[in-house]
């Protein structure tokens, strides 16, 4: 390495914390953080709080089924970082933080894939039909509205919910919702720009002659190593809102985390990860950081850079495929459809030379874009 890249990454550590700002993805916090009830012993609610979180990571609400799983839910205080009380509707509430660190090797080892922070957000059109009538739920505050919205919050599912205004129903109705018209449906949704819509249907049906409620969902899935999509279809039946909610939750959770969880593999892989439209140290901090908060990277070193673009060298855990496929929810980078392999080099900050030449015969096995927020 040319004695010039020393004094860059010694500065490149010092902006890590000046610039931690720079790029937000959209991201899901406490994932690791758990919300249990005060009224049980401290065995089972250090039990009960690993059990949610892994559940949350996994899909998996039948932890039964994995023995060993179960063997470490008997002795979860060792999981526990820390804990703390309060009151939440008249009742006594634990807030318990658990190692992610000792989670994820546990999960690892059991061969289970891990759903990380790395989560699309999801675009919900939600409707009820009552008799003959159909109606948007548009309140926020109605019931139904507020189970959901709680609900898809424990099991770390981020969700927004539409404007319901002139704007939206002058393009769509409660028919196109309830019969699954996606055109009218994708067309009201431009504005959001989610990363994925989904459309729910409340009403009632009767089984073996005894009513029940009915929750039924479409919603898109990404198709593997292309930018289409697919149509996915599923409802649930219960004899509460209550249970209802918490049975789609499940369900919901258990299908993202089929699609998009990942396998943390024992062995490492080096790649090469090119970024383009990179305008100053504080962008490539901003990369760096961002990639390094990906379930999976285990670390990632600067190894080239030049005039508006720089190249990372990725050690990870997953497969690279896997990596783009996280990154399709990242808002700060896109993948590029640049492939040549020649660039002009000066320094990316003039107090700066450039490190080393980007050149053809260093390829990079990925290429994204940064897109600056």
């Amino acid at each position: 390495m040319v004695p010039q890249m020393q004094p860059f990454k010694l500065l490149l550590a010092t902006l890590l914390i000046l610039f931690s700002n720079l790029v937000a993805a959209i991201e899901v916090d406490n994932l690791y953080v758990a919300d249990v009830s005060a009224e049980q012993n401290q065995r089972q609610w250090q039990s009960n709080a690993l059990a949610q979180v892994i559940t949350r990571l996994t899909g998996i609400s039948e932890l039964s089924d994995y023995p060993d799983i179960t063997s470490e839910l008997a002795s979860a205080g060792k999981y526990v970082k820390q804990f703390e009380s309060f009151r939440q509707n008249g009742s006594n509430r634990l807030k318990v933080l658990l190692d992610a660190s000792l989670i994820n090797v546990l999960l690892q080892q059991q061969g289970i894939a891990i759903w990380g922070s790395h989560r699309p957000e999801i675009l919900l059109w939600v409707v009820q039909q009552q008799g003959s009538e159909r109606f948007f739920l548009r309140q926020p505050d109605n019931e139904l509205v507020k189970l959901l919205l709680q609900s898809l919050s424990e099991n770390g599912i981020p969700v927004t919910l539409p404007l319901y205004d002139i704007d939206d129903l002058m393009l769509l109705s409660e028919t196109d919702v309830w019969a699954g018209f996606w055109q009218p449906i994708k067309q009201a949704s431009q504005r959001y720009r989610p990363d994925m819509i989904m459309t729910l249907a409340f009403d009632e049906v009767s089984q073996d002659g005894t009513s029940q409620l009915r929750l039924s969902w479409q919603r898109q899935s990404p198709v593997s190593g292309t930018n289409q999509s697919r149509i996915i279809r599923n409802e649930v039946t219960a004899a509460d809102n209550t249970a209802l909610i918490s049975a789609f939750s499940a369900a919901l959770t258990r299908e993202l985390a089929a699609e998009q969880a990942v396998l943390l593999n024992s062995e490492h892989s080096t790649y090469q990860l090119a970024v383009e439209n990179l305008q100053s140290l504080a962008d490539v901090v901003a990369v760096e950081r961002l990639l390094n908060r990906v379930l999976g990277v285990a670390a990632v070193t600067l190894s080239e850079f030049s005039e508006n673009e720089a190249r990372f060298a990725v050690d990870l855990q997953i497969e690279l495929a896997q990596l783009t496929r996280i990154l399709r929810w990242e808002p700060a980078l896109t993948l590029s459809d640049d492939t040549s392999g020649n660039r002009t080099v000066t320094a990316i900050d003039e107090r700066f030379e450039p490190a080393v030449e980007l050149s053809p015969e260093s390829p990079a096995d990925v290429r994204y874009m940064f897109i600056r927020r």
